[in-house]
C-alpha cells in the first residue's frame, strides 16, 4: 500500500513525501530519483550508493549524476540509454532543473556512441516540452544517421506544423511515407496537414 501511495506522490510532483515512503519500504533508487528531483544530489548518490547489486537503474542514475556535473565517468548501455534519457530529461524540465537538463543533452555526442537513437530521443522529448527551436537541429543529426527513420520525419512535420510552416511539414510528412507508406500517424497527419493547405477541397 505504501508503495502504491509513493508512486501516486511522485506522479503528483510530492517528491518530499514519495521519499520517505520509498525510503521505508527500502526502493533506494526511487528514494534517490526523488532526492535528485528535489535538489539534493549528495542525497541521492547516497541512496544509490546502498544496493551492493545495483539495478539498471541505479546505475544509470549514478551516470547522470556525472554527467549533470559534466563529467563522463562511465558510458551507459544501450538499454538504458533507450529506457531513461527522456524520462530524465523531461523530468528536469518540468521541475526546472534547466542546467541539469541542458548538461544532460550535452552529452549526446557520447550518449550516441551507446545508443544511434539518441539524437531522436533528445529531439522527441524536446518536442513534448515545446523547444521546437531546437527541434530541427538534433532531428538533422539524428537523419543523418538514420535518414529513413519514420518517426523521425514525423516529428519534423508536426514541428514545422506548430511553426505553421505547412509546406515543409508537407515535404517531410511525404519523406516519412516514403520510407513508410503503411506508417499510421503519418497517414494521420498528413490528412491534419492537407485540411491546412487546402481548406476547401
Amino acid at each position: 500500500m505504501s508503495e502504491k501511495l509513493a508512486k501516486e506522490l511522485f506522479y503528483k510532483g510530492d517528491y518530499k513525501e514519495a521519499l520517505q515512503l520509498f525510503k521505508n519500504e527500502n526502493h533506494n533508487y526511487e528514494a534517490g530519483l526523488c532526492a535528485l528531483l528535489l535538489g539534493d544530489e549528495k542525497l541521492a548518490k547516497d541512496f544509490w550508493t546502498k544496493d551492493k547489486n545495483p539495478d539498471i537503474a541505479t546505475k544509470w542514475g549514478l551516470i547522470v549524476l556525472n554527467i549533470i556535473n559534466l563529467k563522463i565517468k562511465e558510458r551507459p548501455t544501450f538499454f538504458q540509454v533507450r529506457a531513461f534519457l527522456e524520462v530524465y530529461i523531461n523530468l528536469f524540465i518540468v521541475n526546472k532543473q534547466y542546467t541539469w537538463a541542458e548538461n544532460l543533452i550535452s552529452a549526446c555526442d557520447i550518449l550516441v556512441r551507446s545508443n544511434p537513437e539518441t539524437y531522436k530521443f533528445i529531439a522527441r522529448v524536446l518536442f513534448a516540452n515545446g523547444y521546437l527551436n531546437l527541434v530541427h537541429k538534433f532531428l538533422s543529426e539524428s537523419k543523418k544517421l538514420f535518414y529513413n527513420d519514420p518517426e523521425a520525419h514525423l516529428i519534423e512535420a508536426q514541428t514545422y506544423y506548430l511553426e505553421q510552416d505547412y509546406k515543409n511539414a508537407y515535404k517531410s510528412i511525404e519523406e516519412t511515407l516514403s520510407s513508410a507508406s503503411d506508417y499510421y500517424p503519418a497517414l494521420q497527419f498528413k490528412k491534419i496537414i492537407e485540411e491546412k493547405i487546402n481548406p476547401q477541397a
